[in-house]
């Protein structure tokens, strides 16, 4: 099985469709399973397409650019979580080539307007795979030191949100800066969750932001904020960064994280 998550900062970066060309084709190229997406944009000026997905949605998009390069269908959900730069619907997706047993969308913070950038909305897409159902949460969480959300209760939220017996899969931007906020990476994992990053037989350096962004001014440091944890042991083949200039070009603020899981 393979992941891919990201935080696309969409819109906000310049040559847009030049690089959501290229987060397609590389979709289509690497065939994912789930990806996951956070500050997955639309403008609240643009007309509805379907639901609450606008003409412009980043997601939907995207799904467009992907038909043209691969024959696969991809399933799409997608949800607003708060008003971003004072113009944006800010919200998160998934997509997945796997049909949708079901979708859920929630707020996991105690906020729950979209005009508060702590309200923070999770969505979920449960899905079989070689006979496992497995639920996969693309989430962007706050920093650990907002003052009016605590991560811990927040990830206790979605972990209860299903208290069904599965696997969870949380996918995202979370925030939290494993090389040096060591206790606040140690308080996500003593939630009852795995780092599939090491779990990984194989791995690079795990950097996904290579200096100062939006919410982490002044701070010129390589970092590693986003993650893709498991709530049940699972072999994980390998995890890399992708889009970092590296392997592949940069397309966001944030790299992306690829993980092949062996799922039996």
């Amino acid at each position: 099985m393979k992941l891919l998550t990201i935080n696309v900062h969409a819109w906000i970066e310049k040559n847009q469709m030049e690089k959501i060309d290229i987060l397609a084709k590389t979709i289509a190229e690497k065939d994912y399973d789930v990806i996951a997406m956070q500050e997955v944009n639309q403008l609240m000026t643009q007309p509805v397409v379907y639901a609450d997905v606008r003409e412009d949605n980043y997601g939907w998009v995207l799904l467009n650019k992907i038909a043209e390069y691969t024959d696969t269908t991809y399933y799409y959900h997608w949800s607003n979580s708060h008003i971003g730069y004072g113009k944006y619907e800010e919200g998160i997706g998934i997509l997945t080539k796997h049909v949708l047993k079901g979708t859920d969308d929630f707020y996991c913070t105690r906020s729950q307007t979209v005009n508060s950038i702590s309200s923070r909305k999770v969505i979920s897409a449960e899905i079989e795979y070689n006979g496992k159902v497995m639920e996969f949460y693309s989430c962007h969480m706050n920093l650990p030191t907002c003052e009016t959300e605590k991560m811990d209760k927040n990830i206790q939220t979605i972990l209860n949100r299903n208290e069904a017996d599965i696997i969870k899969v949380l996918m995202g931007d979370f925030n939290t800066n494993m090389l040096k906020d060591k206790e606040d990476y140690e308080n996500i994992l003593n939630q009852g969750l795995l780092d599939t990053y090491q779990l990984a037989e194989k791995k690079d350096d795990g950097i996904t932001v290579g200096g100062d962004i939006d919410g982490w001014q002044g701070q010129k440091e390589k970092k590693k904020l986003d993650y893709i944890f498991l709530t049940k042991e699972l072999k994980v083949k390998e995890s890399k960064v992708i889009f970092n200039g590296k392997n592949y070009p940069v397309i966001s603020d944030h790299y992306g994280i690829e993980v092949i899981l062996d799922v039996e």
